[in-house]
């Protein structure tokens, strides 16, 4: 008898709807990086930033849309590509819950700048959601490894890259692969990646725990169902 587990990465365009939605609408709301762009669109990158002293005069959308906008068209490309590349394999593993982890993670990032980084003046910059996103990513494929231990090639790998990433940027205040052939990405924020990625980690696992226990009944009895369910749905026996 030989087990053949199905992988949770997609690539089926009618499931990744929102990631390239979200893509097109923050390339839209950056149209003022390029040089043909109108002048409203770079004053809209003004209004939209994260401006702590806008934001404590109670322009309080720019605690979220500060996530929105760039400082260049390298920045913007680095961020949405992947963004893009993430949510195009792993939207439909992720679920029901991929816009709220977003959102979330966002809310996390702009949160945490305005209470622990009172010398940030502005900040903008999607790379915090795009931590979060991988973090859920790679919790994903623990999972996976878990039930199937060849995974642990590439996961280990990913999983070092990442945390070696935030380790150092926390540490040195740059950024890991900041070379200057990217152009001007601004200044990397460390405190939004940690922040991004623990909040949409905690707020994945949470809603994930909640729904188990909700459908299954205690957490010992949830986690021997959703076992046996999970190998029913995601099992195939050849």
């Amino acid at each position: 008898m030989k087990v053949v587990e199905t992988d949770l990465r997609q690539n089926d365009c009618s499931t990744h709807s929102w990631t390239f939605w979200i893509a097109a609408f923050i390339v839209v709301l950056n149209f003022g990086l390029f040089t043909w762009a109108p002048s409203g669109f770079e004053e809209l990158l003004s209004w939209l930033e994260f401006d702590r002293s806008a934001i404590l005069a109670r322009q309080v959308w720019r605690i979220m849309t500060g996530n929105l906008v760039h400082w260049s068209i390298e920045h913007l490309l680095l961020d949405i590509g992947a963004f893009l590349i993430v949510g195009w394999l792993y939207e439909q593993a992720i679920g029901r819950s991929y816009l709220w982890i977003l959102a979330f993670a966002g809310l996390a990032v702009g949160v945490n700048s305005l209470i622990f980084l009172p010398e940030m003046a502005t900040y903008r910059g999607f790379s915090g959601i795009d931590s979060g996103q991988f973090a859920v990513v790679l919790c994903l494929e623990l999972r996976m490894a878990l039930r199937n231990r060849r995974n642990f090639v590439y996961l280990i790998p990913a999983a070092i890259l990442f945390f070696t990433k935030l380790i150092f940027e926390s540490l040195t205040g740059r950024m890991f692969f900041g070379t200057e052939s990217l152009g001007d990405i601004g200044q990397p924020v460390p405190l939004a990646h940690v922040a991004g990625a623990v909040a949409a980690l905690l707020f994945f696992v949470g809603t994930r725990f909640c729904q188990t226990t909700i459908k299954s009944g205690p957490p010992i009895q949830a986690f021997s169902r959703t076992t046996k369910q999970e190998c029913a749905n995601g099992m195939l026996q050849v």
